[in-house]
């Protein structure tokens, strides 16, 4: 069992306050760079693009934004005809494996290319826990994304191990530039999404059907303060005084275990007036997919975003979205298919301690509520808005591609973009 393994079974087992164990997998992240060092050595022997089998690794068992921006990748270089290895290291991460796609848990024996969908910390940690031995003399492409304008320090390391490093967006682009060693390509690959087949299942999830239903959702181990779920509430709650009539804010929770003192602040700010319903179960991505399919409007107030996955499904679904108009969002969102709420800069203060410093966005409550309120008072604005959303993310966000022109990155030829 390695040390970050412990570190999360011993967070659901003790309520460790977030800000301690942030620290301690901070303090668990130097011992690996240092195992990482005497089991690899300080880097390791560039290598070029070449043709050849695509190992994308990542957390594909696991229920997990990155692990599903890593799914994702796979099944757009799939579309665009290149051959894939799925190496699932959830487990050997201690992450809980919900989902079973007949994915490998070790790595290929050979492959011309790695695309490693981890967090930096994290690829530093599988550095040391296997030497490097799986990735000698492949190109390796390390595919991060950030929330701020400026990556950690300690993201430094990383750099030693990747040939390139990819982003979802040019916010995180910019971040990642501002650190990297001088003559590492930074390239901007959004994330690719395919069509959704998902249906309307109102009863399934107890939405009234006279009711325009809002969603939020977020989870809280990606940081609750970022994803702003009180503004959320407050704004609609704002919006329906605004424009009264049948509406429902759904606020779907994960990872409530893992900061429950921020979760009975939400529970009490949503109270018991019925107008907001928590839902804190897990849900497959298929339902998911159908939860955002039976509502009317998502709405996300989050302070940054390195992408955000949620708004881009959401428009794909032709879904009106509100948003905040600052950070990685902007790589699909513009003033024509979307509700962008204005903001103002502010210092990051995160209870949680995942962000230490920098600024972030501060949206607008008073204009997300009339951009809101806006929407709850008029069908026909919601449909236009989702229609020209839709429109717009299936060809910014087109798998096809998207995995050509990954694959002209990786060496395979030149398909264009």
């Amino acid at each position: 069992m390695s040390l970050l393994t412990g570190l999360r079974r011993l967070s659901r087992a003790l309520p460790l306050p977030p800000r301690l164990l942030h620290r301690l997998r901070r303090a668990a992240g130097v011992g690996f760079q240092i195992s990482a060092y005497l089991r690899h050595g300080m880097g390791r022997k560039p290598a070029r693009p070449t043709p050849g089998p695509v190992c994308v690794v990542g957390f594909h068992g696991s229920v997990l934004g990155i692990g599903e921006a890593a799914r994702a990748f796979s099944a757009a270089l799939r579309a665009a005809g290149a051959e894939v290895i799925d190496w699932d290291i959830s487990a050997l991460f201690g992450h809980d494996v919900r989902l079973d796609g007949g994915w490998s848990v070790t790595p290929p024996p050979s492959a011309a290319a790695f695309a490693i969908h981890l967090n930096p910390r994290e690829l530093v940690q599988l550095m040391a826990m296997t030497g490097g031995v799986p990735f000698k003399g492949s190109f390796c492409v390390g595919c991060w994304a950030w929330e701020l304008e400026e990556i950690p320090k300690s993201w430094r390391a990383a750099f030693r191990y990747v040939d390139e490093a990819w982003t979802p967006s040019r916010f995180v682009a910019l971040a990642v530039s501002g650190r990297a060693p001088a003559g590492l390509p930074v390239r901007v690959l959004p994330h690719p999404l395919p069509p959704t087949t998902a249906e309307r299942d109102r009863a399934a999830f107890g939405i009234p059907e006279d009711a325009v239903a809002v969603l939020t959702a977020f989870d809280i181990k990606s940081g609750f303060t970022r994803k702003n779920p009180i503004g959320a509430v407050r704004a609609f709650r704002a919006a329906h005084r605004k424009a009264p009539g049948p509406a429902l804010m759904i606020c779907k929770v994960a990872g409530a275990e893992a900061a429950p003192d921020l979760y009975e602040e939400l529970k009490s700010e949503v109270g018991y007036a019925g107008d907001v319903v928590l839902m804190d179960q897990w849900l497959t991505g298929t339902q998911m997919a159908a939860l955002t399919a039976s509502v009317d409007i998502v709405l996300s107030l989050h302070r940054s975003e390195g992408f955000g996955l949620l708004p881009a499904q959401a428009m794909l679904a032709g879904k009106a979205v509100v948003a905040t108009g600052w950070s990685g969002n902007l790589e699909f969102m513009t003033a024509d298919d979307s509700a962008l709420v204005d903001y103002r800069l502010i210092p990051v203060n995160d209870p949680q301690g995942l962000y230490g410093h920098g600024i972030w966005a501060d949206p607008d409550p008073d204009q997300a509520a009339s951009l809101l309120a806006a929407l709850l008072a008029d069908a026909d604005r919601r449909r236009a808005l989702g229609e020209q959303a839709a429109a717009q993310v299936a060809q910014r966000l087109d798998p096809v591609r998207l995995g050509r022109q990954a694959r002209t990155w990786l060496g395979h030829g030149d398909f264009g973009a």
